[in-house]
């Protein structure tokens, strides 16, 4: 070191505390992941199981528009039932563990001037959540896993003359394309979807193109409580807000799907992108809160049969002087209501 006089930068050594230990980093709340939305989990106590799948046409099949097949004459012996038995079929599911471990030395551990363990801990937990997501859009993004009509590309809707991003209040073809979806869902779920059941889940990047398009900007204002909503002016507030959208977009739940994934290795040029790519948005049914219900008919769309869940462990390793963490999940997300969920493809 060079010799100084004493002054006003050169009478101290520089220190982390001397910022108040400011620490500049985005970990992300894993419980504000847009996933919990629009998907449903269910716990499961095998890695291996069943899941039953009921063919419900029998809920609403009335073959005579008259209704003379379930008409009972005075005098006759009452009509039999066993045809009118509702198919059922299991189908199998697995499990898969994924691990997101870290390790620190005792030495960075004591010396370290903020919870060096908990930082680490809660970046591997949002890695945890980046991948859980990831895998839950595969499901619904994946088309042999949708029924064929449930697969819809914008421009063949009818009526459609364009994308969404370039859509306006006289062609409407966002609106034209959301009813389409809308009433495919209800149509084969036999009408058991309800207007809050709906969830239209589309990235930032399109968020950002369906503020700016002109159908959008005449459907906000001509909407008193969108355009409330956008400018704060309701309670409860809206996450949506940000992207200058309402929470309903003609009457569907609309989520922003932000999450992030980096794809470039550790000290390369960085690359990030969203996980849910701009041109491929999706309506899904999510009825009810985040766990499914115990037995009974369920109808989410996309199901996370959940064996194990966000377990984080550290353990000190006294012999090589170490801390190792890691967050635990094991899970499966299945797209297991075919009726309920519609992908869309080339909306921009």
């Amino acid at each position: 070191m060079t010799a100084v006089l004493p002054g006003g930068n050169s009478t101290f050594v520089p220190s982390h505390e001397a910022s108040g230990s400011l620490v500049i980093d985005y970990a992300r709340n894993i419980k504000k992941f847009a996933v919990n939305q629009y998907t449903q989990v269910k716990k499961v106590d095998k890695s291996i199981f069943y899941y039953m799948k009921m063919n419900f046409d029998e809920n609403g099949r009335i073959i005579d528009a008259s209704n003379l097949d379930n008409e009972w004459q005075d005098g006759e012996a009452a009509p039999g039932g066993r045809t009118n038995g509702k198919e059922f079929e299991y189908l199998a599911g697995t499990t898969r563990r994924y691990v997101y471990p870290f390790t620190l030395g005792d030495k960075a551990v004591a010396q370290a001037t903020w919870d060096i363990v908990a930082s680490h801990a809660a970046a591997q937990a949002q890695r945890a959540m980046t991948a859980r997501t990831m895998l839950a859009l595969k499901s619904v993004l994946t088309t042999g896993n949708h029924l064929s009509s449930h697969v819809i590309d914008i421009s063949s809707v009818s009526g459609n003359t364009g994308t969404w991003a370039a859509s306006t209040s006289n062609r409407q073809d966002i609106k034209r394309s959301l009813n389409y979806a809308r009433d495919t869902i209800i149509q084969d779920s036999l009408g058991a979807i309800d207007a809050d059941d709906l969830n239209l889940v589309i990235n930032p990047t399109l968020a950002r193109q369906l503020s700016e398009c002109q159908e959008i900007v005449e459907y906000i204002k001509g909407s008193p409580d969108a355009l409330a909503q956008i400018k704060g002016e309701l309670s409860g507030g809206n996450q949506n807000a940000m992207f200058g959208l309402p929470q309903k977009l003609y009457g569907v739940n609309l989520i922003v799907e932000k999450t992030v994934r980096v794809t470039s290795k550790k000290r390369a040029t960085s690359a990030k992108s969203y996980v849910l790519p701009t041109a491929t948005p999706f309506m899904t049914v999510r009825p009810g809160s985040l766990e499914a219900p115990f037995g009974g008919p369920n109808f989410s769309a996309i199901t996370g049969f959940m064996y194990e869940e966000m377990s984080t462990e550290t353990k000190k390793d006294k012999d090589n002087r170490r801390t190792s963490g890691r967050v635990v999940e094991d899970y499966v997300y299945i797209l297991t209501s075919q009726e309920g969920a519609v992908m869309f493809q080339n909306a921009v």
